[in-house]
């Protein structure tokens, strides 16, 4: 379908797969509330994490055709947001790990509290970078390593890897600190795109409007609609992102 709205690219929108929606019931409930929001396409990234979300991308993949059939106006896409480890390239390689929608771009998650060694996390970027695979670090805003030292973020884009800020973090859901964090990345060029990282229908439902119009009132219609629609466009397409 032709994408005229916002599109999510972090959500956790399949039912039963992870700690995000609980039935199938919520799901569309969700992806409702979504359209109403004027999402258009959303992307469905379960946790993927040894041991405690064992999510193949074939399971995903069977949830995201029942909920496609169960509701039309927000295209789902695949995805999966993925815990950082040594054989990821080897793991997309072997068609196990989903990238959104397919394309090039994977939904890398680090540890909340104490990241591995920056030179091993680095060195993990750039495998995947010369697999041809394009690391998004999922909301490094609420990463207390980089929130203490925004510079780790200018490492890991010198290595190739981009950064998605959730909604939530914008309009303040997660304290004072996290949304001036997430303001600031964003004013240093930080961010690539804003996602809802959806968990829910009623305390993290898929809504970005809010959120768009404090980025657009902050730093422009430019800025907003790079975060919002063009850079997410780019991703689920497999284009080169801003």
């Amino acid at each position: 379908m032709p994408h005229t709205g916002f599109i999510d690219i972090h959500s956790h929108i399949l039912p039963k797969l992870d700690e995000g929606s609980s039935c199938i019931e919520e799901s569309v409930e969700m992806l409702q509330i979504a359209r109403e929001d004027g999402i258009s396409g959303i992307v469905a990234t379960p946790h993927i994490l040894a041991g405690v979300y064992n999510n193949t991308r074939e399971k995903i993949e069977e949830a995201i055709i029942e909920l496609n059939a169960a509701h039309s106006g927000v295209q789902v896409y695949i995805g999966a947001e993925v815990r950082i480890n040594r054989n990821l390239a080897l793991r997309v390689r072997n068609n196990e790990l989903p990238l959104l929608n397919g394309k090039k771009f994977l939904l890398l998650e680090l540890p909340t509290f104490v990241l591995p060694p920056i030179l091993e996390i680095e060195n993990i970027i750039n495998n995947l970078k010369m697999s041809k695979i394009n690391p998004i670090i999922a909301h490094p805003e609420k990463n207390m390593p980089i929130l203490n030292d925004l510079s780790l973020m200018e490492r890991f884009m010198r290595c190739g890897a981009s950064f998605q800020v959730t909604a939530m973090s914008i309009t303040n859901h997660s304290g004072k600190r996290i949304q001036q964090a997430a303001l600031k990345m964003i004013r240093k060029g930080y961010v690539h795109a804003v996602a809802s990282d959806a968990h829910d229908a009623k305390k993290r439902p898929p809504i970005l409007s809010n959120a768009y119009k404090i980025i657009k009132k902050k730093f422009g219609t430019e800025e907003a609609e790079r975060l919002f629609r063009h850079n997410p466009l780019k991703i689920i397409t497999g284009a080169d992102i801003e």
